[in-house]
């Protein structure tokens, strides 16, 4: 199994127990939100058109490239939304619900449930040498940059520091607070869409 740290850090949850729970806790979490996920991806098929499940570009560990899953939210030919299309647009971005089929990325080993932020491969060839640091783990659903930033606009660069920071010092302790803080930052503090 691909391990989550170098070599010259070794511990033994970055290794072993967190890609272990991160599948195991992803592919329940997945399962339990199916229903939801079908019912969304029906929604957004109706309104945005095919295909209702979007693949985006992003960079995982060590700079390898995969794709993010999410619910589509636009339409396909680039037309502007309006009423009902342009809401549900807004409250799915908003709630972050179109981002439930990422628990999938977790399951396949691309993403964890916490970590740095996924980023596209633009942004990623901006980053210098110290900054491409952030990817010696995996990108996470949730993470230090996602509850700071959460719906301030600000850029990825902004909070660099916060996934470098996480990135040296995984540990269960940390994943847990992270997590438990993710639930009601969604709740108070909705994305500017």
């Amino acid at each position: 199994m691909e391990t989550d740290v170098d070599p010259a850090r070794p511990g033994a949850y970055a290794r072993f127990g967190k890609p272990t729970l991160d599948r195991i806790v992803g592919l329940i979490l997945a399962l339990l939100t199916l229903p939801v996920v079908l019912v969304l991806l029906a929604l957004a098929w109706n309104a945005f058109g095919w295909p209702p499940l979007q693949r985006v570009a992003r960079v995982g560990r060590h700079g390898t490239r995969f794709n993010l899953y999410r619910v589509n939210t636009r339409r396909s030919y680039h037309t502007d939304l309006r009423g009902r299309h342009l809401r549900l647009s807004r409250w799915l971005r908003s709630t972050s619900l179109d981002e439930l089929p990422q628990l999938w990325n977790v399951v396949r080993g691309h993403m964890s449930l916490v970590g740095p932020r996924p980023i596209d491969p633009v942004m990623a060839r901006e980053l210098d040498d110290a900054g491409s640091r952030r990817h010696a783990a995996r990108p996470g659903l949730t993470g230090p940059w996602q509850l700071s930033a959460r719906g301030d606009g600000r850029h990825l660069l902004d909070h660099l520091s916060l996934d470098l920071a996480y990135v040296e010092e995984i540990s269960f302790r940390r994943d847990l607070i992270i997590l438990a803080r993710t639930v009601p930052t969604l709740l108070r503090h909705r994305e500017d869409v």
